[in-house]
């Protein structure tokens, strides 16, 4: 099984910004698109550690991980992603973001 840790501020930013791109750096758009897409199908399991950043916006979670979850649906989501933290606030958030997503048509 491939396996593929993500630390988020050591990888990307300790600085969280918004939902998109074109608004500033640090998006989750950004993080989406370079991190969790660009290694969907290269990874069997992707660990994601979320300590160490300065927060976590809703917007940018929404967009980092609510649109994979649409577009691949919850189960297949976990099935492939699972989060480190010791803050449970952060990780109930993806996970209430994540649970209420449906999955885009195909």
């Amino acid at each position: 099984m491939k396996e593929l840790t993500i630390n988020i501020s050591k990888d990307f930013s300790k600085y969280i910004g918004p939902r998109e791109k074109r608004i500033a750096e640090f998006s989750g758009e950004d993080f989406r698109e370079r991190f969790l897409e660009e290694n969907f199908e290269k990874y069997d399991r992707i660990h994601i550690e979320l300590d160490g950043t300065l927060g976590y916006p809703w917007d940018f979670l929404d967009e980092a991980f609510g649109v994979i979850a649409r577009k691949y649906g919850p189960k297949k989501f976990w099935e492939k992603f699972d989060f480190i933290s010791i803050n449970n606030y952060v990780t109930e958030k993806i996970t209430y973001i994540v649970n209420h997503s449906k999955k885009e048509n195909p």
